[in-house]
């Protein structure tokens, strides 16, 4: 079976769904008979468009691009002022790429099927169909389903086109399933759950001490926050969480914070207006160092104000940590009720109090559910792929 997965993506910023989408062809691989040719659509933005909106990472002009040993090819697509203007402030286009993906339409003649996980490759993936009657299906990861249909009415259109038209689409919660009813109700859906990559388990005792000291950490206590600095992460609550956690635990307890974005310096003026001590900015890390952080922490919080299925949970508790979120996507469907808390008035003293009361009891660690094994997914994918290919 000649299979094509096509995503957008940044070599330079590797983050959950892009992550994600490595470890799924990592194990899809594994079966010579569903190994992948994996592209990667790269933007490259016009002069006057950076000027408008510096863009921090530079993209690198080679064919190739390789990942954890992953080989991507790359498909650069250049996207000017005008075409973001058009999407994003007059709401007259879906997409800001969508003429300039016809040039690679050619490139797919030869699969048998295509796979894909974000509005621009799934487009592409449907001029591919309607050009050479290839099946294709699509992974909605969250943002593609909870926001973006209801950007305009061009966007809501384009994905009410790929929804009926795919030969299945995969979510990645049941949640953000039940969302996409509200788009289009179609009998082509299915939840695929999928799960961390190797590097995330449990570190012993002695190995967690020398990474404490590794990094500097001296309290018996960590607390922690992993993902973008961004307001849909609802970050401006960590400083009044931490606040009240260390106004009342019985130990000292240090706050680390992973992860860059444009609330960063905002975040860090609260911080210290509260006069919280022991926070440490660590900023954006490459995805091979979080297993050592996530096996330091006691507890993860998670306060977003929309998920599709969050990765960092999925990390956290193959690391055996606790995680206290909002009761906000995908969520509900990794921990139990009573470590997920509504996003009302009282939500930051009900996460800081509930953490207070699991670092007084060193509570149990954790362990990561068998639905989210790698096993499950790929049997669940492959399924679906033989179905649509007819092999």
């Amino acid at each position: 079976m000649k299979i094509a997965r096509i995503f957008v993506g940044d070599a330079n910023n590797q983050k959950g769904k892009f992550n994600n989408v490595i470890e799924r062809i990592k194990h899809l691989n594994i079966i010579d008979e569903f190994k992948s040719d994996n592209y990667l659509i790269q933007y490259r933005y016009s002069t006057s468009f950076k000027l408008l909106k510096p863009i921090k990472n530079k993209i690198t002009n080679t064919k190739y691009t390789d990942i954890d040993n992953v080989k991507l090819t790359n498909i650069f697509v250049k996207i000017s002022l005008l075409d973001y203007l058009m999407v994003h402030v007059f709401k007259l286009k879906a997409l800001e790429c969508n003429k300039s993906l016809n040039n690679f339409i050619p490139l797919f003649e030869n699969y048998d099927i295509i796979t894909t996980h974000d509005l621009p490759s799934s487009f592409l993936a449907f001029k591919i169909n309607k050009r050479y009657n290839i099946p294709f299906t699509i992974t909605w990861h969250g943002s593609d389903i909870n926001k973006y249909p209801f950007r305009s009415k061009k966007t809501y259109s384009l994905i009410r086109l790929l929804l009926n038209n795919s030969f299945h689409n995969f979510f990645v919660s049941k949640a953000l399933q039940s969302a996409s009813e509200l788009i289009c109700n179609s009998k082509n859906k299915s939840v695929l759950y999928s799960g961390p990559a190797d590097r995330f388990y449990k570190k012993n005792d002695c190995d967690i001490q020398k990474l404490k000291i590794k990094f500097g950490v001296k309290t018996d206590k960590v607390v922690g926050f992993i993902g973008n600095l961004e307001p849909i992460k609802n970050v401006l609550s960590l400083p009044k969480i931490f606040e009240i956690i260390q106004k009342n635990s019985i130990s000292q307890v240090s706050f680390l914070i992973i992860g860059d974005g444009k609330l960063e310096k905002h975040l860090k003026k609260n911080v210290d207006i509260l006069n919280i001590q022991n926070v440490f900015f660590m900023g954006k890390l490459f995805p091979e160092v979080i297993p050592n952080y996530l096996n330091i922490f006691d507890i993860l919080i998670l306060p977003s104000i929309n998920e599709g299925m969050p990765r960092v949970i999925l990390e956290a508790q193959a690391c055996g940590v606790q995680t206290l979120a909002s009761n906000v996507g995908g969520i509900s469907e990794v921990i139990s009720e009573e470590y997920i808390f509504p996003l009302n008035q009282d939500f930051e003293s009900n996460i800081a109090n509930k953490a207070i009361d699991l670092l007084k009891k060193n509570h149990t660690k954790v362990q990561l559910d068998e639905k989210f094994s790698w096993k499950n997914t790929i049997s669940n994918e492959t399924k679906i792929y033989k179905l649509a290919t007819k092999y």
